[in-house]
């Protein structure tokens, strides 16, 4: 099959930038019309060929050559290309990629909203958790909101850790006044915001939905109903899970098996941080190896490496077969402090390049840049030695 691509607008452009130029430019070096009559000049079998475009030309040889030409502009559609299929249009850019290129990408905006430019997108799902404690996934997840929102991505944070509601920690007494938990919302709801709380009153840009109270049980299979129903009203949902085991991936009585692997599957993306010591780095591998084993594609799944106070020298493991690899966090003493006195969203060049690339990874296209945060070299000394 050969899917190829001329033209470009907010779809094709998408689809351009996930994809090497050679899988979709038309191998021939005119314009338009040029490349219209050499697509006319080489046959395919019904169904072997594609043409995805949104400039005019005389595509009527083209179609009765075998390709079946998909039209992707807003307007009249032009005498021999056809519009794309509602099931097309219903469907996300990684679906679309996977289907025509065999591309897998984690990438869940809907094809129908970029073609007819729907500022409405589906949210972007990124769930937070690992196979230890201890290794900062509730401060990272509340970091990443803290950013997120800053930049003007409208975001959500759920706590699904009830057995610490870990979230609640960071706001002290004002997060035990009368505040809406995920027990609040009924399945069903369409306004996931019945379980949420508004970021203004905690005095932060993000919104908040906090693990049951003390005492009340929610099945994980209401988690997965509000989440799917929070991505309708929130651009970015984060979810600070607890730490998960690979044997529960299949299990759908766990957070692992209900939510992770389900929605990872599906296109949803989740970060694994994997703070660097033998016991820690072992449950992190163990985790991340099972992935792929339940379906969980590695280009949604984000790994960052937090190395421990005192540690300046490591060699990155290399985690191609399971995720992307985001960088290392380097911990300070000025950050546990700041942790420890449950202090957050502080400038920290040590953190901060890593949150931006875990950022430009699940929200791309939306101005966040490592390089900002890059450490600038400094020139010390008679030689002019640099420094870092």
């Amino acid at each position: 099959m050969v899917a190829l691509i001329i033209g470009g607008g907010g779809l094709l452009d998408t689809l351009k930038h996930s994809l090497p130029e050679r899988a979709w430019r038309v191998p021939y070096g005119g314009g338009v019309q040029e490349q219209a009559r050499f697509l006319a000049e080489h046959p395919v079998r019904d169904g072997r060929g594609y043409v995805f475009a949104s400039e005019s030309a005389n595509w009527v040889p083209v179609s009765q050559a075998g390709w079946r030409v998909y039209w992707c502009r807003q307007g009249q559609v032009p005498v021999g290309t056809m519009e794309l299929p509602p099931v097309a249009l219903e469907g996300s850019v990684r679906s679309m990629l996977r289907s025509f290129w065999g591309v897998d990408v984690a990438d869940k905006r809907l094809v129908g909203d970029l073609l007819l430019g729907r500022r409405q997108h589906t949210g972007t799902v990124l769930y937070v958790t690992s196979g230890s404690g201890g290794v900062g996934k509730s401060t990272s997840s509340r970091r990443l909101c803290e950013r997120a929102a800053a930049m003007g991505v409208s975001s959500l944070l759920v706590d699904a850790n009830p057995l610490q509601s870990s979230q609640r920690n960071f706001f002290g007494g004002r997060s035990l006044l009368d505040v809406r938990t995920i027990s609040d919302w009924t399945p069903g709801d369409e306004r996931a915001q019945h379980g949420a709380n508004q970021g203004r009153r905690f005095g932060v840009a993000y919104d908040l939905t906090f693990a049951p109270e003390t005492g009340q049980s929610v099945p994980w299979s209401r988690y997965a109903d509000f989440i799917m129903a929070a991505r309708r009203l929130w651009q970015f949902v984060v979810v600070d899970l607890d730490r998960i085991s690979p044997v529960d991936l299949d299990d759908t009585g766990t957070a692992a098996g209900a939510l992770v692997t389900p929605s990872v599957v599906s296109g949803d993306l989740v970060l694994v941080p994997v703070k660097l010591g033998m016991q820690t780095q072992r449950d992190a591998m163990n985790l991340l190896a099972a992935f792929p084993r339940h379906g969980l594609p590695n280009e949604c799944v984000g790994v960052k490496e937090v190395l421990p106070i005192g540690m300046e020298e490591h060699a990155p493991y290399d985690y191609a077969p399971y995720g992307t690899y985001l960088g290392a966090e380097r911990q300070s003493v000025e950050a546990e402090r700041r942790i420890e006195q449950c202090e957050s969203n502080w400038a920290d060049t040590d953190l901060d390049q890593v949150r931006e690339r875990v950022l430009a990874w699940a929200l791309p296209d939306r101005g966040f840049d490592p390089a900002r945060y890059m450490p600038k070299e400094r020139r010390k000394g008679l030689w002019g030695r640099k420094r870092k």
